[in-house]
């Protein structure tokens, strides 16, 4: 009586070459794929372009700027730095009226370094940020003031939960198809971003 020819999984065949049977290939197969789904999202997540960078560093920004005003009960503000695309949130001067005249000298002492800290009651900014050098504004009005000729520009925030008004247009220079225009909402101090291309 002669023994079937069944080999367990796992074992050596008879010339001594191991192998895997159908279903642990499509058991292994089933393991990468299931891996990949979870996978490539979370990596393609995590790899925002400049475009989505630049959005999520100045709605950021303003938050940080209207809930820092609210609960501290003093005016913050935003403020941009157009020629190295940096924002900035700082409490905002005291009895200064308007967007540009709103940014002490202070300002451009911790936009130049917001790492270092800079004497004075605010040692360090509750949040900076950079905006990446393919994204620009091409156009920004806070107040109705046109500041597209202006080095700095200040967006404040108030205790009440509103805000000075604002509107911008970003571009991504690379990608001139891509273009959002911002609006800053005066009464809820909330940013809406419209896509225009």
């Amino acid at each position: 009586m002669r023994i079937p020819d069944v080999i367990p999984p796992g074992a050596r065949r008879p010339g001594g070459i191991a192998a895997f049977t159908m279903i642990e290939l499509v058991v292994a197969v089933m393991l990468v794929a299931v891996m990949m789904f979870v996978a490539v999202p979370r990596f393609m997540a995590g790899k925002k372009g400049p475009m989505a960078q630049a959005l999520e560093v100045l709605e950021t920004a303003c938050n940080e700027a209207r809930a820092r005003a609210i609960m501290g009960n003093r005016p913050m503000q935003v403020v941009l730095y157009g020629a190295e695309g940096r924002v900035l949130v700082e409490p905002a001067p005291v009895g200064v009226m308007g967007a540009t005249n709103g940014v002490s000298m202070a300002s451009f002492d911790r936009l130049r370094d917001a790492e270092t800290p800079v004497s004075g009651p605010l040692s360090k900014p509750p949040f900076h940020g950079q905006l990446d050098d393919e994204v620009a504004f091409r156009s920004l009005t806070v107040n109705g003031m046109d500041m597209m000729n202006s080095s700095l520009a200040a967006i404040r925030f108030f205790p009440n939960g509103t805000s000075d008004a604002m509107t911008a247009e970003l571009s991504w220079l690379k990608r001139g198809l891509e273009l959002k225009r911002l609006t800053l909402e005066v009464i809820t101090a909330r940013l809406s971003i419209e896509d225009l291309r």
